[in-house]
C-alpha cells in the first residue's frame, strides 16, 4: 500500500507543520482541526493521523472525531496519537483499523508501515534557549523551604509548592489546589518551553492525585516527570509509573527531605548541618529532562 495522501488532525498546528516538515515531498499532507475534521464528507485518505487532543485537563477531543471518521468511511487506516498513551479512552483501542501510537514516535511509526524515508529533523537557527524553572510540588513541608519562587543560578530557577504541615487528610485537596494553581498562571502551548524539570512527592495520602498530577503535566508540557514516592502502596505507584512515562524514585514517608535535597541541588546550597539523602543521581536533578519530540 501505497502513501500519497495525508489527514493529520490536531489542533495543535505547530504539530501538523513538524509532520509535514519530516514526510517526503511527494507526500500530499492536509491539516486540520478536530473541528474542521468533523465537518469533513470525505475521509478518502491513505492514512489519517489523529490527536486524541486532551490538553489543559480537557476531555479528549480525537475521541469524538475518530467516531465521525468512522461513521463515514470504516476502512481508512488510522495512527491516533498522544503523548500519554494511557489516557487514550478504551473505545479507541477498540476501533478497528486504529493504531495507538505516542505522539514522538508517530512519524517512525509511520515511515515503518509505509516505508518511506523521512527528511531530517529542520534545523533551527541559533541555539535554543536551555528551559530555566523547575516545578517542585509537595502536599506535604519541604525541608528548608517555604511555597513560592527562587531565583536561581546556572540550573535555573525553582518553584516551590507545599504545604505548611503535613497535610494528612487535606492531602488531595492540596494536591488539586497546587494544580489549579499552576493552570492558572501558565499557558501551556507558549510556556511549556520554560519548563526545566517537574518533581511531584506521591505519598498514601494523596491517593491518585499527584499520579493524575504527573500525567497532566508530563502531558501539557511535553516531558518525562520524576515522581517521589514512598514506599505505601508501591504496586500501584509503580503502575502510574509504567503507564503515564514518569521517572520513579522511592523515598521515606513525607518525603519532607528528600524534595529539600532536590532543591538544594538546583539550587546549589550545601548545609552544613546535615547531609541530606538525594533519591536519584545529582545530575538527573540538575539537566532538563526528556521531553517528547516530533
Amino acid at each position: 500500500m501505497g502513501l500519497e495522501k495525508i489527514l493529520v488532525v490536531n489542533d495543535d498546528a505547530a504539530d501538523i507543520i513538524a509532520m509535514q516538515a519530516r514526510l517526503p515531498d511527494g507526500i500530499v499532507v492536509i491539516g486540520a482541526s478536530q473541528f474542521q475534521a468533523r465537518c469533513m464528507d470525505d475521509y478518502t485518505f491513505d492514512l489519517i493521523v489523529l490527536d486524541n487532543d486532551a490538553n489543559n485537563r480537557e476531555d479528549s477531543k480525537g475521541k469524538e472525531t475518530l467516531i465521525k471518521i468512522r461513521e463515514k468511511n470504516r476502512e481508512v487506516p488510522v495512527i491516533y496519537t498522544s503523548f500519554q498513551p494511557g489516557w487514550v479512552p478504551a473505545e479507541v483501542y477498540q476501533t478497528r483499523g486504529v493504531e495507538v501510537v505516542r505522539t514522538d514516535q508517530a512519524l517512525d511509526r509511520i515511515a515503518g508501515k509505509f516505508g518511506v524515508a523521512l527528511k531530517d529533523v529542520p534545523e533551527i537557527g541559533g541555539k535554543p534557549k536551555e528551559p530555566q524553572l523547575s516545578l517542585v510540588i509537595s502536599y506535604n513541608p519541604i525541608d528548608g523551604y517555604d511555597a513560592g519562587f527562587i531565583r536561581g543560578n546556572g540550573n535555573g530557577d525553582v518553584l516551590v509548592m507545599c504545604f505548611e504541615t503535613y497535610a494528612e487528610c487535606l492531602a488531595k485537596q492540596v494536591v488539586k489546589g497546587h494544580v489549579d494553581q499552576i493552570y492558572r498562571n501558565f499557558d501551556w502551548k507558549n510556556d511549556r518551553d520554560m519548563i526545566r524539570n517537574v518533581f511531584i512527592y506521591d505519598g498514601i495520602n494523596g491517593g491518585q492525585e499527584p499520579g493524575r498530577a504527573a500525567a497532566v503535566l508530563g502531558h501539557d508540557i511535553r516531558m518525562v516527570v520524576n515522581m517521589l514516592a514512598c514506599c505505601c502502596d508501591w504496586e500501584r505507584k509503580q503502575r502510574n509509573a509504567n503507564s503515564t512515562y514518569v521517572n520513579l524514585y522511592e523515598v521515606g514517608c513525607g518525603g519532607r527531605e528528600e524534595m529539600g535535597a532536590i532543591v538544594d541541588t538546583i539550587l546549589g546550597i550545601k548545609r552544613a548541618d546535615t547531609e541530606r539523602f538525594l533519591p536519584m543521581p545529582a545530575a538527573k536533578v540538575i539537566q532538563p529532562a526528556e521531553r517528547f519530540q516530533m
